[in-house]
């Protein structure tokens, strides 16, 4: 998620400069039609936020509730973004051992949140 958001605010920031600026003044009306402009409210609805917030909790119980080993590896490969190598030095494992153990974490927390998907 992090990523995903730093990615769009560099976009915005190497964009800005690309970008039209064009002002609209919710108080005046429109010469044509005499209408003021509609505003267009992009606020997600409150009901999103709340299965968002739901799953977000749901998922973060499960990964706690991961044995201390497969609760290790995915916080370091998902949350701090270490690679396998990085996680299995911190563990003691091997590459492929490192794999096994993040996918049956990964298999583990898929069957608890299917709920979800």
């Amino acid at each position: 998620y992090r990523i995903a958001a730093n990615m769009a605010i560099n976009y915005a920031r190497d964009t800005k400069h690309e970008r039209a600026s064009s002002s609209v003044y919710l108080d005046q009306t429109n010469e044509e039609t005499g209408t003021t402009p509609d505003v267009a409210d992009f606020r997600p609805l409150i009901e999103q936020d709340l299965l968002q917030d739901e799953r977000m909790r749901s998922i973060r119980e499960h990964v706690l509730a991961l044995p201390e080993r497969q609760r290790m590896a995915v916080v370091m490969h998902k949350y701090q973004d270490m690679d396998y190598k990085q996680i299995g030095a911190v563990l003691k494992l091997s590459e492929s051992a490192t794999k096994s153990l993040l996918f049956r974490a990964y298999q583990t927390l898929r069957e608890r949140l299917k709920d979800f998907a």
